[in-house]
């Protein structure tokens, strides 16, 4: 590289070459670095530079291009330019001089200050950016922090909490971990993620992360993963997002010969069991983080419609990162075609199964009393139009709420969600129900309101299903988490049953269900049951109809099931820690508990008689899970503390 005033001049001096001076009255900086790029952008902002300005102005100097879009309550303190297409989101706060380009989307409380971002960038809900550069297609996560002099090189994405220092300089397609703090540039090395999967199948922000060009080569991937001419099943929720997302995979499975059942919008359990029922090797399901519309999942199944194995996972991402894709010839190409008799077949099966003449005293029963038996909550979501269907047959006489499809309710932060759950506690005891239950959109996971109106936390649910289960299967066994209460082992004990401790994955626990059939009930304590006697999957829609069939068993309300629960205490908390200290830290614990550890199926368990402490390493984010149990909730959440404070102290 050669540089004009420290090569070409002095040589032109040396050979006493003449050099002529031009007095220039325009503005003139050479951008050579960083900063005089910084200060160019600044100057022209702010009017230091005769040329026209783009877009055309607003009030307070700010300029805008065509389809900007400004929440009403944020502030935009000039001078400021943004492109076209550009969101700027509720509480966002930006102060100049600043540009943001095209497609740009700041969002909510985000505050930008004296920053440069380029096109297609995403910055994230509560993210500070501090005289940085942000360079094109960027993911820069909810509460990150961004000091002076930092630049984001095209294509990276920054974790969730990372804290980047100032001056560091971030070099295209990088990924910073969550909560990572980055005190040098990061220039080899550090590439782009070579791990696709996480706890919740493929998750990531909708057209950021997760476009449809991506979608197409990991249809094309996992279509490569199973033999050519088997048939995968696809499935979405009712959203217009995932739609266009499933389209994409569907493009992409054919081209490796696969053939695709498209089962259009069904509950997940539904589509679980109709990938079993139909002898297909596979199935996906795209839909919206049920907490975050921004977010989208994308599962995938086993031809047990059980989640893919950690094998099969690890196929999908090696064809996916090196593009060696299956293409096959053209009269090899994959049908596509719709599923036929989707919730027929999954209905079949469920009436075949659970027990009818129990079912038919307890109706017999509810139509002497003129009360509902069940109050029901969908959502708006698209379960309503399966299990409607169930409860007519079965003759049940049901309350049901919310039951019309509302494609705006797919998602519902937790307050929306937690106060659809306090109505459904004033309703069932004015109506005189014996139960209530509100549905997520998945149709997996459910909430128990018992007769009395009050709302069950998770275990505490799960712990009077397990004892009603346990009491009508004597000796029979139960599967829950390790991080579950020991009430569970006295519940067995009372009942003469057996419980069985599995990893804290929902996966593990459907494995386990898999594997073991005569296992009477699992459950993973947020809210999830597998009922293996009809197929070992979470399924929230089969698991109302066996909690009434097992309370008509045995001849009992929820609430008289509630009463008699031993008392448990139980805390639990999120301790960070950086990916590097993560081994670290396990193998200190590992060795200073090796004589006091119980039986370690997941995380390091330490028993202290009548008390224990869980610690579990997040398999997706840089954090340690800490659950602790004792006699009360003041003692558990010492221990809890105690070994929070620990972990802490060993990074």
């Amino acid at each position: 590289m050669v540089d004009w005033s420290r090569d070409v001049f002095p040589l032109m001096l040396r050979n006493q070459e003449k050099l002529i001076g031009f007095v220039a009255n325009g503005y003139w900086t050479d951008i050579g670095s960083i900063e005089e790029y910084m200060r160019a952008c600044s100057d022209y902002l702010m009017g230091k530079v005769q040329l026209p300005r783009k877009g055309h102005p607003v009030a307070g100097d700010v300029w805008i291009d065509r389809d900007v879009d400004i929440a009403p309550d944020a502030q935009l303190h000039g001078p400021i330019y943004l492109g076209q297409g550009v969101k700027i989101r509720s509480g966002a706060i930006i102060h100049g001089p600043t540009f943001i380009r095209d497609y740009a989307i700041v969002d909510a409380r985000a505050s930008v200050d004296r920053s440069f971002v380029w096109r297609n960038s995403y910055i994230g809900e509560r993210a500070e950016l501090r005289g940085a550069i942000i360079l094109r297609q960027c993911d820069i996560r909810s509460r990150v922090v961004l000091f002076e002099g930092v630049v984001i090189g095209d294509n990276v994405q920054v974790g969730n909490g990372a804290v980047i220092k100032p001056n560091v300089r971030i070099w295209p397609g990088k990924e910073i971990d969550e909560g990572a703090t980055v005190t040098n540039s990061i220039i080899w090395g550090s590439q782009a993620r070579r791990v696709l999967f996480g706890r919740h199948g493929i998750t990531g922000m909708v057209n950021i992360e997760i476009t449809p060009e991506f979608c197409t080569r990991l249809g094309a991937s996992y279509g490569a993963t199973v033999p050519q001419g088997s048939t995968i099943t696809i499935n979405r929720d009712p959203h217009y997002t995932p739609r266009m997302l499933k389209r994409g995979i569907i493009a992409g499975l054919p081209s490796a010969g696969a053939h695709v059942s498209d089962l259009q919008s069904v509950p997940i359990p539904v589509a679980r069991y109709y990938t079993h029922a139909c002898g297909a090797a596979g199935g996906v399901h795209v839909r919206l983080d049920p907490n975050d519309s921004r977010m989208v999942q994308i599962s995938f199944f086993d031809e047990h419609g059980l989640d893919l194995s950690t094998n099969n996972k690890r196929k999908i991402e090696s064809i996916f990162f090196r593009g060696d894709y299956r293409r096959v010839y053209l009269d090899e190409i994959g049908r596509i075609a719709y599923g036929q008799r989707v919730a027929e077949t999954y209905i079949e099966a469920f009436l075949g199964t659970i027990k009818r003449d129990a079912l038919e005293h307890m109706i017999h029963l509810e139509r002497s009393t003129h009360h509902p038996y069940l109050v029901v909550d969908y959502g708006g979501t698209d379960a309503s139009g399966i299990f409607s269907r169930i409860m007519r047959q079965l003759h049940f006489n049901v309350v049901e709420l919310n039951a019309n499809f509302d494609e705006e309710r797919v998602v519902q932060t937790k307050e929306e969600f937690d106060a659809a759950v306090e109505q459904l506690t004033r309703i069932v005891p004015v109506l005189g129900a014996h139960i209530g239950v509100k549905i997520d959109s998945s149709g997996e996971r459910i909430v128990l309101i018992d007769d009395r109106g009050r709302r069950l936390s998770d275990i505490q649910a799960l712990a009077a299903v397990a004892a009603m289960a346990l009491r009508a299967h004597p000796g029979g066994t139960v599967a829950v988490p390790v991080t579950a209460p020991r009430v569970f082992e006295v519940l067995a004990k009372r009942y003469e049953g057996q419980i069985l401790r599995t990893r804290v994955a929902i996966s593990a626990l459907m494995q386990a269900a898999m594997e073991q059939p005569d296992i009477q009930l699992l459950g993973d304590g947020t809210g999830n049951y597998i009922f293996p006697s009809f197929h070992p999957i979470v399924d929230g829609l089969f698991t109302i109809v066996k909690i009434i069939e097992l309370m008509t068993l045995n001849e009992t309300l929820l609430s008289t099931v509630v009463d008699h629960l031993p008392p448990f205490y139980m805390q639990q908390t999120l301790v960070p820690c950086r990916w590097e200290y993560k081994g670290k830290v396990m193998r200190i614990l590992n060795e200073q508990y090796y004589d006091r550890r119980l039986d370690q199926v997941d995380g390091i368990k330490i028993d202290f008689g009548d008390e224990w402490v869980l610690i579990l390493p997040d398999s997706d984010a840089p954090f340690f899970h800490v659950y602790a149990e004792a006699q009360s909730d003041d003692q558990a959440r010492l221990l809890m503390d105690k070994y929070a404070h620990l972990i802490s102290s060993l990074q």
